[in-house]
């Protein structure tokens, strides 16, 4: 049965800044005008910065009142509208099961902008109409590029519609009271921002310049621009504070520029912030609104007093309106569509599943702990019904993951096999083409520091496929330099946040534009651990008793023997403490730890961990964020072998922030001291508030949605099935 919408509207989810809100607010005001509405992600090419899954247009998904149509399943509407062009360049081949009656693509900006990506604009066309499912026309996006089509001999000969397609905004509410004279000028969105020439004058610290949303432009600023000049990174979250703190809003003229309507200018206009526009805009200029080229901006910006400044704030709203007009994008939905239903189709079709199920292939290597394999697992617990995860590691601990009802299969590591090098390698990609063509994944998701060779290779086999890094942060210094450089081989890097990211100086501190960065990642959610009642009953623990956690990991490659000592000598002369030592499951032999403690192994241990007055861990990712998240006052002892993560760093954080204590293993003397602060109930207490205000851990959540929108996406490059040559292969 197909499904049947009124308009579909086909993007990159990932899309930002002011063109990903405007995405948003025409999806948004078409289902409020009772219109069935869906959207097509297609795959777009990565981009610096990397940018998450457009939040507004996440909540209309999550929501239903826009359909998350997915292309491998028949679908039909009346209007189908690609709102970019460049995600069609390089369109996959097979086309969605999408039939459109009518179908548009949005051109966005004027066709110079595009010479050195569209060679060949009828080709990119034909694909436009391929994935839509009908004859596709151009649509310009503003008067501007409506008017440079006329003049491009190539695109001039393309079917297209004349009139642009408009834009939409809500209300902005009234701008406070602005500064009788011009301070603090800035701009969001696309385009250079001159440091020399008309702007020379203003480095005098007369003004304060800003930039928001280009944290990529850094680099292209001249080295000696004044330090008024700040860049704010990433995406605006609340684009109108932003421009309520600017006195001007200014967009110079410079050489080259190819005249187009920028949609963070209309968001600027709407806001009522002063604009001061180059000269191909002059059509929207008033007499308050004024035009300048770029040597006659700063004369423009010192003449601007306070009577005039409000007159050029009123004007740009006045025009703003009059762009973002909702009933103006209303009546060109009903002329392309026809009348939407008299009141809203809230029926059930909009809460079925209408998505084919998808598998995602989740990879992890081998590690010392688990936190690799645990991590995957807190996203696979995550993904909605229609994703099934397959889980290759090689950890030895594979089985934790069918313990929780996971497919996991286990992939011998290098040390494992007792390879060599180029013999695992050659080894392992066969292994891993035949697990992709075999069980046909949407998505790989890698959680690890080293992308192997052999997955990059596997990566440009499978161009079809997306494939994201989960890439944790505290490497140490001088670790990574050799491998780093692979995440331009994923379609996502994604950072799991850590809480102690302030101290963080690995060679990943330094690349933040290449990853997306989430909330800490966790196994369990706070409301599925047990209540600290529950937890002693299960486990069988005195109630009556101080009990201790002790969590030091597999110990294959760190010793803690002087721990143990320290511990035992506690143990001996305080009777009131319960100590339990948890035996770790991939650990090469058993750990003596401490004489006469009661050993148990649990998964998952964040279910327990409220049943612990104290515990004594190392500070491995998974562990610190679990037993913050629990409120256990924690004495964190780091497992400093060089091959870890900068453990030590993330203990002396805890101990900063007041949710915990550090001791050193070689230290017997500060574990003592330690061991008797937090024998204190007053000072537990005080621990467990501060940890109580700590952000939610939910990065699991968050990473299960970008492989959930990576694997619904259309792809970029379908290429014909390769399942008998990667079976030969291996």
């Amino acid at each position: 049965m197909s499904l049947e919408l009124d308009i579909v509207v086909a993007a990159d989810p990932f899309r930002g800044g002011a063109d990903g809100r405007q995405l948003a607010s025409q999806l948004e005001h078409a289902a409020r005008g009772c219109w069935r509405v869906g959207f097509l992600p297609l795959a777009g090419p990565p981009v610096i910065p990397a940018r998450s899954v457009q939040p507004r247009l996440a909540e209309l998904l999550e929501t239903r009142d826009v359909v998350l149509v997915d292309p491998a399943e028949p679908a039909r509407c009346r209007l189908a509208l690609a709102f970019e062009l460049l995600p069609l360049v390089d369109a996959a081949r097979r086309p969605p099961r999408l039939v459109a009656r009518r179908a548009l693509v949005r051109l966005e900006a004027p066709p110079a902008s595009w010479s050195e990506l569209v060679t060949d604009p009828h080709e990119v066309l034909r694909r436009a109409s391929a994935v839509l499912g009908g004859e596709a026309l151009l649509v310009p996006a503003d008067p501007l590029v409506a008017a440079s089509l006329e003049r491009a001999t190539t695109w001039a000969r393309l079917p297209r519609v004349p009139d642009p397609w408009p834009f939409v905004g809500s209300p902005c509410p009234a701008p406070s009271q602005r500064r009788d004279r011009i301070e603090r000028i800035g701009r969001h969105g696309h385009g250079p921002w001159p440091t020399k020439g008309p702007f020379g004058s203003l480095r005098n610290r007369q003004l304060s310049q800003v930039l928001a949303e280009e944290a990529a432009e850094r680099a292209l600023l001249d080295p000696s621009c004044p330090d008024t000049i700040d860049l704010l990174p990433g995406d605006l979250e609340d684009p109108t504070a932003f421009l309520e703190s600017l006195d001007a809003w200014v967009m110079p003229g410079v050489d080259g520029w190819a005249p187009f309507l920028p949609a963070a200018l209309v968001e600027a206009l709407a806001a009522g912030c002063p604009c001061i526009l180059p000269p191909f805009l002059a059509e929207l200029a008033t007499r308050d609104l004024p035009t300048a080229r770029g040597e006659e901006v700063e004369a423009v910006l010192f003449s601007l007093d306070g009577p005039a400044l409000r007159s050029a704030g009123e004007a740009a709203r006045a025009v703003g309106a009059r762009l973002t007009d909702p009933t103006r994008f209303l009546a060109r939905l009903e002329a392309e569509v026809g009348s939407p239903p008299a009141k809203p189709r809230r029926t059930p079709w909009l809460r079925r599943a209408t998505e084919r199920p998808r598998r995602v292939l989740l990879l992890c290597p081998n590690g010392i702990g688990i936190g690799h394999l645990v991590r995957l697992l807190a996203i696979a617990r995550r993904l909605p019904a229609g994703i099934e995860p397959v889980i290759l590691s090689m950890s030895q601990a594979v089985g934790l993951a069918r313990r929780l009802g996971f497919h996991a299969e286990y992939l011998p590591s290098q040390a494992a096999s007792r390879e060599t090098a180029e013999r695992w390698s050659a080894d392992f990609r066969a292994r891993l083409e035949e697990a992709i063509a075999f069980f046909d994944p949407a998505c790989v998701v890698f959680d690890g520091n080293v992308p192997y060779q052999a997955l990059v290779d596997c990566r440009l086999a499978f161009a079809d496929r997306a494939f994201l890094w989960v890439r944790r942060g505290f490497w140490r210094p001088e670790a990574g330099r050799a491998t780093i450089d692979r995440a331009r081989h994923f379609d996502l890097v994604v950072e799991p946040g850590d809480f102690a990211a302030s101290l963080d100086r690995g060679i990943t501190r330094g690349r933040e534009l290449e990853r997306i960065l989430v909330p800490p990642v966790v196994l369990l959610d706070t409301e599925e651990m047990l209540s600290a009642e529950e937890a002693r009953e299960a486990l069988g623990l005195d109630p009556g008793k101080t009990t201790v956690l002790i969590e030091l990991g597999s110990r294959n490659n760190f010793d803690y023997r002087l721990v143990d000592r320290v511990l035992e000598d506690v143990l001996a002369r305080c009777p009131e403490i319960e100590p339990v030592l948890l035996d770790w499951p991939i650990a090469d032999a058993r750990a003596a730890g401490p004489a006469g403690v009661r050993r148990v192994e649990l998964f998952p241990v964040a279910r327990y961990l409220r049943a612990f007055d104290v515990a004594i861990a190392a500070c491995g990712y998974n562990s610190f964020h679990e037993l913050l998240m629990a409120g256990i006052p924690t004495i964190f002892v780091p497992n400093e072998n060089p091959m870890m993560d900068e453990q030590e760093r993330r203990a002396l954080w805890a101990e900063s922030a007041g949710v915990g204590l550090v001791a050193r293993a070689s230290d017997p003397y500060r574990l003592h001291w330690a061991l008797d602060r937090l024998r204190r109930p007053e000072v537990r207490v005080a621990m467990r508030e501060r940890a109580r205000v700590l952000p939610r851990p939910d990065g699991g959540r968050a990473i299960a949605g970008l492989v959930t929108m990576l694997a619904r996406s259309w792809p970029r490059d379908r290429r014909p099935d390769r399942l008998a040559p990667a079976l030969a292969r291996a």
